[in-house]
């Protein structure tokens, strides 16, 4: 019988789903929902726009005649207002409906907002969508200098492609740079890889109160140092986007839960990507991913349950890979905050760090700095 796959979001996890749906199912239907205008795209390839290495026209991770030939319906420029998991259909804020035999939520994430004193008045930036880099890149053909206030990967992502573009940039982080995925001694290396390619970090320090002064922002810290620069960006991390699941029943908790095959607690609806809170690879305990490779993974293991052919997922992994300025970092696993045993190396003046982390006999963590190793061996 002809089924009709609901997907809502066209991003990584979206896409792996309905690939994996139409491979098993060559006659579903199969919907894809976008609240954005465009063509899918990567969101963790926008900072390479910024920098220069790759052009706008090569963002798309599906053109036209790709969603043609794949048999997928794209409906962009409409954003879901509610699901009705009791009557099998979601709702849109501008009007209409849409019904499903299956529903993928694959909504993605959303900039944390802040409420720091003087936010309205200094207007500063989000960096997530392609609106959002399209808005920063107008700013900065009459700009010079750049605050990000935030350390986490799209903060220094941004920070590292304005630099390469010739930017000064200012980076105000309330503990260090990447903490959650390189411990303090590759951090120093990796700070002090950004500060000798210009950057000025402030550590340690939240942003206390903003003030717009004529084209600038003013930038008050609690220590009492004041910074200014022609744009404020501001990436404190994401949240999943779950607003359109208030009062359906869907269990809830950070994000959608989920189990190891992306079910939720309703029947026919599953969740994949930033917006899962899915089981981790290490201990089945629930959490959210939040990476490119969790996305895709979870995707595929949705989409071939919602086929019909019962795949689980191995549980998501923290896997980053970073380039900074011509190196290269890269964390895998436990990489930081277990009581594991420990085996480290490091060469400041090589700017080199190797990192292997063990709870027992079992490897559960690694990093390395400017190595030629193969993150997917480990």
């Amino acid at each position: 019988m002809k089924r009709k796959h609901l997907i809502i979001g066209c991003g990584a996890a979206g896409l792996a789903a309905a690939q994996e749906i139409r491979s098993l199912s060559p006659e579903d239907e199969i919907v894809l929902i976008t609240k954005e205008k465009h063509l899918p795209y990567s969101i963790a390839a926008l900072p390479y726009l910024i920098s220069g290495k790759m052009k706008e026209s090569d963002l798309w991770l599906a053109d036209e005649d790709y969603l043609s030939e794949m048999g997928y319906d794209l409906i962009r420029g409409k954003e879901v207002a509610r699901v009705h998991p009791e009557e099998k259909r979601l709702t849109y804020k501008d009007g209409g409906s849409e019904s499903y035999d299956r529903l993928l939520i694959a909504s993605g994430s959303e900039p944390i907002k802040s409420d720091i004193r003087g936010l309205e008045e200094a207007s500063p930036l989000v960096f997530h969508t392609l609106e959002d880099y399209h808005l920063l890149q107008q700013r900065l053909l009459n700009s010079k200098d750049v605050a990000i206030y935030g350390g986490g990967l799209v903060a220094t992502a941004l920070a590292v492609a304005l630099l390469e573009a010739g930017y000064r940039v200012k980076i105000i982080v309330r503990s260090r740079v990447l903490r959650r995925y390189f411990d303090q001694d590759a951090g120093d290396i990796i700070e002090k890889i950004l500060a000798n390619s210009g950057a000025d970090i402030y550590k340690g320090q939240v942003i206390d109160e903003l003030r717009r002064t004529g084209e600038r922002v003013e930038i008050a810290l609690p220590d009492g140092t004041c910074l200014d620069a022609d744009i404020l960006v501001i990436a404190l991390g994401v949240k999943p986007v779950t607003s359109l699941l208030a009062g359906t029943g869907i269990k809830l908790n950070d994000g959608v839960v989920v189990d190891s095959r992306m079910r939720t607690n309703i029947e026919d609806i599953y969740a994949a990507g930033d917006v899962a809170e899915a089981p981790e690879f290490f201990t089945g305990g629930l959490g959210l991913g939040l990476i490119l490779p969790s996305a895709v993974s979870q995707g595929r293991a949705a989409g071939s349950n919602m086929a019909g052919k019962t795949i689980t997922d191995e549980g998501w992994l923290s896997m980053n890979v970073f380039n900074l300025l011509g190196h290269r970092a890269l964390s895998i696993g436990m990489a930081v905050g277990n009581d594991g045993q420990v085996l480290m190396e490091k060469d400041e003046e090589r700017k080199q760090f190797k990192k292997l982390t063990f709870n027992g006999d079992r490897l559960v963590g690694a990093a390395f700095l400017n190595l030629d190793v193969d993150p997917g061996v480990f």
